[in-house]
């Protein structure tokens, strides 16, 4: 468009500009209205939750004083077992009360004997142990000393035990006589105050019983309320950070005002005339400053930067990742053989260090993630997953991206069952795995309308899934959503053997940073990172790259000098076989048969 009007002209400028804003300035944005709804409404209903769940502990707490309900669980158990033996103790006595009057009634002469009396009556009890003392000291009288039955000493004990034999007839006949006891049954009134003390104590041990049950259900309430209560505060923290990470990544788009694909290098202004012709000093200054101002403007627009332009940044080096690689920016084709086989050799090698690494030979599960959506993560995770399938081992790749879902696409099962619904069911996992074209590579997608459901992910559920996979397949490769933003990559990170972090070129310095600290905060480690869209200068002078070159170049000599003189050796080699040759007449090596 040209107009020499220069109003006009920055108008129309700005115009086209602000179109390509509105339609592409978001496009691969994180801050997607519709979850940020879900998340609000995820988190409104956690803290609805946890709310009443505190009150139902403070009402156990207020009923009995305390959270801590075992001592008192222990304290009544232990005064059940009192009262069952004190139950137990009277119970006995009764039945022994019992079985005496039984003997009383079936003796010929009606009487009760002294001893039955004593079972039932204390002071009988007492009067027959000291007429056994007085027997006992009669006859030992007697034994010892050799006194005779009219001894004094012996005549004065046997009066003793006449006279507590008459006392201990007296007590037996009003406590089994017609006029002190039940007049149809002979019951002495001791028997009927044990009947009424087992009664009452019969009660205090039901009313234990059921203190010591409320007690028990008490206990078990509040284990389940703080269970549920750990498990909303992990889910609510999980969201408040998904949340934040959110509203982060949205303040760092906003630096140049838009994000995603879209860079506006330079802003319409308007032309203006000069009010005086500064070409003279211009050129002077121009002239002194022409070599060094390349120089620094390069230098300060690398420094000041905001986006990663090469594989070797400070933030890539700062994971401090074992492996480190790099893919080349192949476009839309392949024409350039070269540069597509360097890319092919590229993730080989990043296949072979992981192998390499691997030295238990046990199955492995890597997370790949990146700083931010568009940085080419599932192109990569489908590329490892053919090159471990290649190599033997039994690959599967798992959709865990439930936002973007780019394997489950890729592979044709857009529309495969929610697999956050299966995630602990191993049988139904089974069932959703798909094989692919490729032999030895299967997909487990992820799912129809996850996107609802994401929230509901727990480390347990996503520990249970990969521990039934890490038994069946050799290499476990799990494609996530961004690390900043999304809750699925923070499950997977610590229960991987790894992350495989991708970070496509002109990527922000901010993002890549806050991604690598996200992995170690949820406790992850970043076995590999790799640098996505490489340009081709760079790639082409890669250590890699530049060997691969020049083997294949060496061998194209190799072949050329052998078609030439037939020789397989090295010019200086080849130097010292012609002089041998020149003096013995002989040939000391064979042409290459075709």
């Amino acid at each position: 468009f040209e107009t020499p009007d220069p109003v006009v002209s920055q108008t129309v400028v700005n115009t086209v500009l602000q179109a390509y804003i509105e339609k592409y300035g978001r496009e691969g944005s994180i801050k997607v209205p519709e979850i940020v709804r879900l998340l609000e409404q995820r988190e409104r209903d956690d803290e609805g939750r946890l709310n009443v769940i505190n009150r139902d502990i403070k009402a156990i707490a207020d009923k009995h004083r305390t959270t801590d309900l075992q001592p008192l669980i222990t304290a009544t158990s232990e005064e059940l077992q009192r009262q069952d033996e004190l139950l137990r103790t009277l119970q006995d006595q009764l039945a022994r009360i019992e079985s005496l009057r039984g003997k009383g009634d079936g003796d010929e002469s009606g009487e009760v004997s002294a001893e039955v009396a004593a079972l039932s009556d204390e002071i009988v009890a007492a009067w027959l142990s000291e007429r056994g003392q007085l027997e006992d000291s009669m006859i030992q009288m007697i034994v010892s000393e050799g006194l005779g039955d009219e001894h004094r000493d012996v005549k004065r004990i046997r009066r003793m035990i006449e006279s507590l034999d008459s006392r201990i007839q007296i007590r037996i006949e009003e406590i089994y006589g017609s006029e002190s006891g039940d007049e149809q049954f002979g019951v002495p009134e001791h028997y009927a105050e044990l009947q009424t003390r087992i009664v009452e104590e019969d009660l205090k041990r039901q009313a234990l019983d059921k203190a010591a049950a409320g007690l028990y259900e008490d206990q078990q309430n509040l284990a389940g309320l703080n269970e549920e209560k750990e498990n909303l505060q992990e889910s609510l923290s999980l969201v408040r950070s998904r949340l934040n990470t959110i509203d982060t990544e949205s303040e760092v788009e906003n630096i140049d005002t838009i994000s995603g694909r879209i860079t506006i290098e330079v802003r319409a202004t308007r032309a203006t005339s000069p009010t005086s012709d500064p070409r003279k000093k211009m050129a002077a200054a121009g002239f002194v400053g022409t070599g060094s101002l390349p120089v620094l403007c390069v230098f300060a627009l690398g420094y000041f930067s905001h986006r990663v332009k090469y594989s070797d940044d400070d933030v890539l080096t700062g994971a401090n990742a074992g492996i480190v690689g790099m893919l080349p920016d192949l476009g839309n084709s392949l024409d350039d053989q070269e540069l597509a086989s360097a890319s092919a050799f590229a993730v080989h090698q990043i296949r072979s260090q992981l192998q390499i690494k691997n030295i238990d030979k046990q199955s492995k599960v890597y997370g790949v993630t990146s700083p931010a959506p568009g940085d080419g993560k599932t192109s990569l995770i489908i590329a490892m997953g053919l090159s471990f399938a290649e190599s033997g081992n039994r690959t599967l790749l798992v959709d865990l991206d439930f936002i973007g879902r780019g394997l489950s696409v890729h592979f044709g099962h857009p529309e495969a069952p929610s697999l956050a619904e299966v995630l602990t069911d191993s049988e139904r996992v089974d069932e959703q795995v798909h094989q692919t074209e490729f032999p030895g590579l299967d997909i487990l997608p992820a799912g129809f309308g996850d996107d609802l459901r994401v929230s509901r992910l727990s480390p347990r559920s996503v520990e249970a899934l990969l521990s039934h996979l890490r038994s069946k397949y050799d290499t476990i490769l799990v494609d996530t959503g961004p690390i900043l933003g999304s809750v699925e990559a923070a499950f997977v990170t610590p229960q991987s053997d790894g992350v495989l972090l991708v970070v496509g070129r002109g990527q922000y310095k901010p993002l890549i940073k806050k991604a690598i600290d996200q992995v170690r905060t949820v406790d992850g480690k970043i076995i590999a990172t790799i640098f996505n869209r490489a340009s081709v200068h760079e790639v082409r002078h890669a250590a890699s790259s530049m060997s691969v070159h020049f083997s294949r170049q060496y061998s194209r000599q190799q072949q050329e000098a052998e078609s030439r003189d037939g020789m397989r050796v090295g010019p200086v080699a080849g130097s010292l076989f012609r002089d041998q040759a020149s003096k013995s007449g002989s040939v000391p090596f064979r042409k290459a048969e075709s």
